[in-house]
């Protein structure tokens, strides 16, 4: 069938070439010719996109393991190598995330104090994240990541509570990100739902110190709230 479309196509384009001139003679040499080295090419052409395809992912590996060691900074670097080969890899975006907001410490160190860079990098780690959940709006590491960057480092309390929110739709009984959650609810000072936020914590986890630690923190809230 292939080969029956192959022939009346270049039957059209002949007929064309007679009835047009020149031009159309020179595209259909120039198709022959296109033929001729997609033949002689092809086995080529397939080695090395396959081998390609084994770079990309080495790159996607070495960005995670980089990550799972703490190297930040070789993470970033090589999860933006593999974003070359996958643009659409909404993990590598998580990884570019957290390793910018690890690498955004970094800036207190530099000659001036660092305030641009610790923005940039701040700013690259949001849009990371950002980037990651428009590619998959419940990539849960991702909510949970940008929510800690809201809270904890830009100081945006508002905009991590419906992260957080949605990440404990998923993860419904994860006692870090209820932490998480009172913590925002906190900063953005509704302290009653804070409060309460760490009372759902000690009805919920089995762990003494974390059952404490909530108890301790609801305790500060309910002095500041009412009074000693």
């Amino acid at each position: 069938m292939k080969r029956v479309w192959y022939v009346l196509l270049l039957i059209t384009v002949a007929g064309m070439v007679s009835s047009c001139g020149g031009e159309d003679k020179n595209f259909l040499e120039l198709m022959f010719d296109m033929e001729a080295r997609s033949a002689k090419y092809g086995n080529e052409v397939e080695k090395t996109a396959v081998a390609m395809e084994k770079v990309g992912n080495y790159w996607r590996l070495l960005s995670v393991k980089y990550l799972e060691k703490g190297l930040y900074g070789d993470a970033y670097d090589a999860s933006l190598k593999a974003l070359r080969h996958y643009p659409d890899a909404t993990g590598l975006y998580y990884v570019a995330g957290v390793s910018a907001a690890f690498l955004s410490k970094t800036a207190s160190v530099e000659v001036g104090g660092g305030a641009q860079s610790r923005a940039a990098w701040l700013l690259a780690s949001e849009s990371a994240y950002k980037r990651s959940l428009e590619i998959d709006p419940r990539n849960a590491k991702s909510l949970y990541g940008l929510a800690v960057l809201y809270t904890f480092e830009l100081e945006n309390h508002e905009a991590a509570l419906p992260l957080i929110e949605k990440y404990l739709t998923i993860d419904t009984k994860n006692i870090d990100a209820m932490f998480l959650r009172a913590r925002a609810l906190y900063g953005a000072g509704r302290l009653q739902e804070s409060a309460d936020a760490y009372d759902r914590i000690i009805g919920t986890t089995v762990i003494d110190d974390k059952k404490k630690m909530a108890a301790d923190n609801k305790k500060v809230i309910l002095d500041e709230l009412y009074g000693k």
